[in-house]
Formats: structure tokens, sequence, C-alpha cells
């Protein structure tokens, strides 16, 4: 098997388990530390915010450090942080232990975003990157549909810590072997090119690229790459916004067995939506991909701001999940089509911390929306204006 695929399995974990602490964990943590300590939500919520700013600052640190001492000891190093700081906050008795909890944990899920998952892939294949990738970040969506739903019924059993306990070990005993075996290597030291091909003479014996010097300023004078960043932080505020809030929407509508039907079918219709563009991505520009997918979100916001009935309210969250993966995925293939190899990691890294930044308000901006108007019909249609215009956004290459 070309090795490249086990880099790729490699990768579908780290996503699954960074994903499934680091995003959809911090839902769990804040209902788990609200219900059991006594806390308010808004108190455990703010400690949250915190982390994602500074989870998007140590975002763009990655790079170096990968360059540094390379994927498998970022990737270990990351996921022990991760463990730790999960851990910790299940022993948490004051309210103030909550923010270095929460602040280490940033350091954890910056080692296991996207940037990371993107790293590992691209050395390893050009012609079927976009599949590549589109397989790896379905571990995203895994995090939501198998670790968090995990740490809730090993928490109900087990208690707080010893159930996060049992998830953190699992986590260890996947993701480590697996790092240790199939990171830390290259297509250049092993003789070959990417996708598998055998390399030539030349190309075998050819010294690997030195990484590059470019820095944040330089990559931030390219149009190409604030358009990717601007449309991207857009898009996935509207989409975090609308997932943060999306059992509040539907609680007073939906009978219970309504309800989780909803919310399954739009993670689940993530990875559906994420698989079939893989299969299509490589051969299509990413950017009207990106188009297209803001655009169908845009009808699914649009529907549910209709005040539609309860039928329409499952297709149009179905209709919405199929775009939530590819707004994770889709900015690094546009960034891998239009910048140097060289640079990838870093302008990956730039668009991912940019995106964050703006993302971390979404729930805060969508609440207060809320509250003023009293539903959230006019935070369906702030999203829905939101989504089109990064739509517009993204189809100026320069």
């Amino acid at each position: 098997m070309f090795h490249g695929w086990k880099v790729v399995a490699t990768a579908f974990l780290v996503a699954m388990f960074g994903w499934g602490f680091g995003f959809y964990g911090a839902g769990v943590y804040l209902a788990t530390l609200a219900e059991s300590r006594g806390w308010a939500t808004g108190t455990v919520g703010g400690a949250v915010t915190g982390y994602y700013l500074l989870g998007a600052a140590a975002i763009t640190m990655v790079p170096r450090l990968i360059d540094r001492f390379g994927e498998r000891a970022v990737v270990l190093c990351g996921s022990l942080v991760m463990a730790g700081s999960v851990l910790s906050l299940t022993r948490v008795v004051e309210v103030w232990q909550i923010w270095p909890a929460f602040l280490a944990m940033s350091f954890g899920w910056a080692a296991m975003s996207g940037v990371m998952v993107n790293a590992l892939i691209a050395p390893w294949f050009d012609r079927r990157m976009g599949f590549a990738i589109s397989l790896a970040l379905n571990g995203a969506s895994c995090g939501g549909v198998i670790v968090a739903p995990l740490m809730i019924l090993a928490i109900e059993h087990y208690g707080f810590t010893t159930g996060v306990g049992l998830v953190v070990a699992v986590m260890v005993l996947t993701l480590w072997p697996a790092s240790i075996a199939f990171l830390g290597t290259s297509p250049a030291k092993l003789g070959m090119a990417p996708d598998g091909a055998a390399a030539g003479g030349a190309a075998a014996s050819a010294p690997a690229e030195a990484p590059s010097p470019v820095s944040a300023r330089s990559l931030l004078r390219i149009p190409a790459l604030w358009t990717v960043m601007v449309a991207f932080a857009l898009g996935l505020f509207a989409q975090v916004g609308f997932l943060t809030h999306l059992v509040a929407f539907l609680t007073p509508s939906l009978d219970p067995e309504t309800l989780s039907l909803a919310v399954g079918l739009t993670t689940g219709s993530a990875i559906v939506g994420r698989v079939a563009t893989g299969f299509v991505i490589d051969r299509i520009n990413p950017r009207h991909a990106t188009a297209a997918t803001l655009a169908l979100q845009v009808a699914a916001l649009s529907a549910l701001a209709s005040g539609v009935g309860t039928s329409t309210m499952v297709v149009a969250c179905t209709a919405f999940g199929l775009g939530v993966g590819n707004l994770i995925t889709l900015p690094s293939l546009i960034v891998r089509r239009e910048l140097p190899m060289a640079v990838f990691t870093r302008a990956v890294g730039l668009v991912v911390a940019g995106t964050q930044v703006t993302y971390a308000f979404a729930p805060l901006v969508i609440g207060v929306l809320r509250d003023a108007q009293g539903d959230y019909q006019a935070a369906w249609w702030l999203c829905a204006g939101i989504d089109l215009t990064a739509a517009a956004i993204i189809l100026i290459r320069r």
C-alpha cells in the first residue's frame, strides 16, 4: 500500500480526536461544568471564547514547529497537551481554574487542527490531494459523531473525571501507535513521488526542499489569499453560529425524536457532502465549489428563516449539513492550487487562524440577536446574507 494512505488514516485520527475534544467537546465540558458545579453558562462560555482566540494565535506557530521538530513530534506533544488539559477540566473546583485549563488546551487544539491535517497530507498527494484531504477531514465530523457522544455516555456511567479519562485513553491507544508508525518520513525518503508514483533518478537523488523563509507579512500581501481568508471567515462565522444554536432553535418546534433526527442528519450529511465533493474536487475549480456550497447554505438558512414546517426544517438542516465539511476542506485546496507548495502550510495556518478569530464570536453575536428579537428569524437572515457575501468574495481571484 502506498504509504500516503497510511498517513491519511493517521490524519483522520488526528482530526477525529482534535475536533472531538477540541471543538465538539467544548459544548460537553460547558454543559457538564455548568450543571455539576452550578456555574453560569456564560461564565464557562467566556473561557471557551478565550480558548478559541488563543488557539487562533497558536495555530500560526504550528508551521514553524513542524519545520523545526517534524509532524510526528508536534502531533504527539499536542495530543499530550490536549489530554492533560481535558483531564484538568474535570478536576476544577473554582471558577478561575477553568481559564488556565482551557488556555492550555488551545495549544493542543492548534497542534491537532486543520493546519496539521493539511501539513500531514500535502507532501504525499498532488493529483488526488482533494480526495485525500476530504477523507482525512472526515475525522473532524466523526469527532462530533463518535468522540463527543462517547464522552457523554462515559460521563453518565462513570462520572466526569473517569468518563473523560477513558476516552482520552482511547486516543492514546490509537493515535499514538499510528503516529509513531506512519509519521516522520516523506515521499523523497522512500524514493517516491506524490500520489505513489515512482520517482525518477534525478528526482530521487534531489535534496529535499528546504522550509520556505517567506514571512507571514509577505504572504498577506497576496490579494488571492485575502479573498480566501475573508470568504471562509464569513462562511464559518455563519456556520459555527448556526450549529451552536441549532438545538436551541429546533427544540420549541420539534419533539425529541425529530430533534435527534434533525441534529443527526445535519452532522451526518457533512460526511456525505465532503466525500461526494472529494470525488470530483480534483477536476473542478475549488472556488466554484465553495460558492456552490455557500449558495446551498444560503438556501437552507432562508428556508429556516421563513418559518417552514417540520418536514422542511429537517430537509433544510440536512441541506445545510452537506456543506459543513466542505467549508473546512476547501480553503487548503484553493491555497494548494494558487500558491507554491513551499509556503502551503504557512499560508493555510494564516487562513485557519483568521477564520477562527472570526467565528469565535459567532455564538455570542447570534445569541444576542436572538435575545433582542425573541426568535432566530433575524439571525438566520443575517447568516444567509453573510454566506451570500462570502460566495461573492470567493469568486474574486485577485
